[in-house]
């Protein structure tokens, strides 16, 4: 096939609304609706408001400049451009765009990724970091070919290079621009300084949670967005319109100039081609060379439409040469095909047959309750209920894949009685403890076993135990990894669980919805345990703490008392002050794992922050067993650490609470221990 020949400069999607958007909402703060309306007129811009104000459009470098010099004239104001510049993350917080940023961990990364990070806000310009470290960055920018940068252009740039320092909950940058191509010099070249010892501040562990749990909510929010799109699609009846809005949401999930889907539908289909700022004949083309294999023109990120169903074509965003991608952008494009994929299998099993629009509907159903789900075992739980009304059974269940364990474990049931469900809970499933499990794995089909002719007997030791007659285990698969399996079983009338044509489609159709929703499980499982936990300790940190005490508190209530020590280490600081943080904090690690040692598996060790600790002790019945956890905890520090070279000695005061007795909520107990802990160390040091 011949090159797609592509000329950046002609395309008029050069800078990224992003920039637009900023400066209507400056110029309304300032002046009103009015100045707003005036600014357009004056920059001579046959844009709606309504276009400029929407961040995922594009526009030219020309209409850019228009703005601009409009945006001075009308406010009086020559310092205009950079001020819009410098408001871009404060107006943009919590967008996609600004959670990918905050997630490279600080501003120095933010700005070592310039290139990546340029690009989604104007491909006119290529940017590079020539020097990076914690405090200070060296930026360089220069107009692509065919393109001309304009002062009022590198003023925006200048507040904008200002504000990486904002994602982090830091003051504003200094930026300076030491040369200007706009000015005459071969390039522009930005010193981009903040403070970096006010930035490793900001990084200590109680901010560093609420960094992650801000960005859980916002990718919680994000991937909610996406799953929700399902009812909206599928309520189209026109296939056309469905594949047009896929085009439409890709443009909120990757920033980027253009957007080409292409897929078959139907297997005799012809390509169905939509596009998004590419020409009719080029995106022709794309689609061809998607389909082909073929290199696409400029930098492209691609994503196969595919489910366990079927594949139906190729979804791409494209830049000009020389623009990146961010690597994390993949995961989310793909993941947006996958759910594009499902829609489309809804889609064309609405129209295979209107009689099997119950069906259809009870998916729809489940489609739109995955999206109330975040976590894998959110979403496990949201299967296993809805099962039965997709498909004629009396029991299901989900099972996960485990990575780490090489097993398959039994995430949740729907129609178990107690005992079964602890049973398959309780039992891991490994390849090696079922054929068929083995054999799913290398070969993923539906699967029916019905109990007295089942070779596999681990399978039919399950069946007996659980007086099934027939079960139906389905694979859940992504882009050929294994995330785990559904069942659906029958206690009578197997028949009901024969592998018709009709029953496939609907348990495919399960786990075409399944896979997406589990993957995005994932990294909301991973977002809340790093939100939770202590990254050097592994331990539960405060805000898991928390979280942890107030449950046990609630089950309590109904059940028995709780116990709750503090911990605080005693010569700590003076490790620290000989030997070096590096020592202090293997120390901490091996006085996590000392804890970890003295108390029952069903109890719970937090690392509070510094050199202070808390145990949870569920199920006590007496202060006497809160004493003997507290004597434990200190007798775990009789001996010395050994940390390479270094034998050095701490010990441990503990102060002791317990519920009721020493407070009602989960402050009162912390308090009532922190305070006895207190009391305990004046006398060690008394002594």
């Amino acid at each position: 096939m011949e090159p797609i020949a592509v000329d950046a400069t002609a395309e008029g999607r050069h800078i990224c609304c992003t920039m637009t958007t900023t400066m209507l909402r400056h110029v309304q703060d300032e002046a009103g609706d009015a100045a707003v309306e005036e600014l357009i007129r004056r920059a001579g811009s046959s844009r709606t408001r309504r276009f400029l104000e929407t961040e995922e459009n594009w526009i030219s470098l020309d209409e850019a400049v228009a703005l601009l010099e409009a945006l001075v004239d009308v406010t009086g104001d020559p310092d205009a451009a950079r001020r819009v510049g410098a408001r871009t993350v404060q107006q943009h917080a919590g967008t996609g765009v600004s959670t990918l940023l905050r997630s490279l961990g600080s501003p120095e990364a933010v700005l070592g990724a310039i290139a990546a990070t340029s690009s989604k806000l104007s491909t006119a310009t290529e940017m590079e970091s020539l020097e990076n470290a914690p405090g200070r960055c060296v930026v360089r920018a220069a107009a692509r070919p065919g393109f001309t940068r304009h002062r009022l252009h590198c003023e925006w740039a200048t507040g904008v290079l200002s504000t990486p320092t904002n994602l982090f909950g830091l003051p504003p940058a200094d930026v300076e621009e030491i040369t200007c191509q706009a000015r005459g010099d071969a390039e522009c070249r930005y010193i981009v300084t903040w403070d970096a010892e006010q930035a490793a501040a900001g990084a200590d562990p109680q901010q560093r949670v609420t960094a992650l749990e801000a960005q859980l909510i916002a990718m919680k929010e994000r991937l909610r967005g996406v799953f929700a799109t399902a009812g909206e699609l599928l309520s189209a009846d026109d296939l056309d319109v469905v594949l047009a809005r896929i085009v439409e949401r890709a443009a909120q999930t990757v920033r980027a100039p253009r957007y080409v889907l292409a897929v078959r539908a139907f297997d005799d289909d012809d390509p169905r081609i939509y596009s998004d700022g590419v020409p009719h004949d080029e995106a022709a083309a794309i689609a061809a060379a998607l389909e082909a294999g073929d290199d696409l023109p400029g930098s492209a990120l691609t994503a196969e439409v595919a489910s366990s169903r079927r594949a139906y074509g190729w979804l791409c965003a494209l830049y000009p040469e020389g623009n990146e991608f961010f690597a994390q952008e993949q995961e989310l494009f793909s993941l947006y095909a996958t759910h594009a994929a499902a829609v489309l299998d809804m889609a064309t099993a609405l129209a295979d047959s209107a009689r099997r629009h119950e069906h259809v509907s009870a998916l729809l159903s489940l489609s739109q309750d995955l999206a109330r789900g975040g976590s894998s075992q959110e979403v496990a739980d949201g299967l296993a209920a809805a099962m039965p009304a997709i498909v004629d059974c009396d029991r299901t269940s989900v099972w996960l894949w485990d990575d780490a364990e090489q097993c398959l474990r039994a995430a949740s049931t729907s129609g178990m009685s107690a005992t079964g469900a602890e049973l398959l809970r309780g039992r891991p499933l490994r390849a090696s403890d079922s054929v068929s499990v083995a054999t799913m794995r290398e070969d993923p089909r539906p699967l029916s076993f019905t109990s007295g002719l089942v070779d596999d007997a681990f399978l039919q030791e399950l069946l007996t135990s659980l007086g099934v007659l027939t079960l139906v285990v389905v694979p859940i698969i992504a882009r050929d990894e294994f995330l785990g399996i559904l069942t659906a079983a029958v206690t009578d009338r197997s028949e009901r669980l024969a592998l018709t044509s009709g029953l496939l489609e609907r348990l495919n159709g399960i786990a075409a919805l399944a896979a997406p929703a589990i993957q995005n499980g994932r990294l909301i499982d991973d977002l809340q345990h790093a939100a939770s936990h202590d990254p050097l300790t592994g331990l539960s940190n405060r805000a898991g703490f928390g979280r942890r005490m107030s449950d046990v508190l609630d089950e309590a209530r109904r059940t028995s008392h709780v116990g709750l020590l503090f911990v605080d280490l005693d010569g700590f600081k003076q490790v620290n002050d000989v030997h070096g943080h590096d020592i202090g904090d293997a120390l901490l690690q091996q006085a996590a794992q000392r804890l970890g040692g003295v108390v029952r598996a069903e109890d719970t060790v937090a690392r509070l922050g510094g050199d202070e600790f808390a145990v949870i002790l569920t199920h006590v019945c007496s202060s006497d067993e809160v004493a003997a956890a507290a004597r434990r905890v200190r007798a775990a520090f009789d001996d010395p650490f050994t940390i390479g070279d270094v034998t050095t000695t701490v010990g441990a005061s503990v102060g002791e609470a317990g519920w009721p007795a020493d407070g009602e909520g989960v402050e009162a107990l912390l308090k009532h221990a922190d305070a006895a802990m207190y009391r305990e160390k004046m006398r060690t040091r008394a002594a």
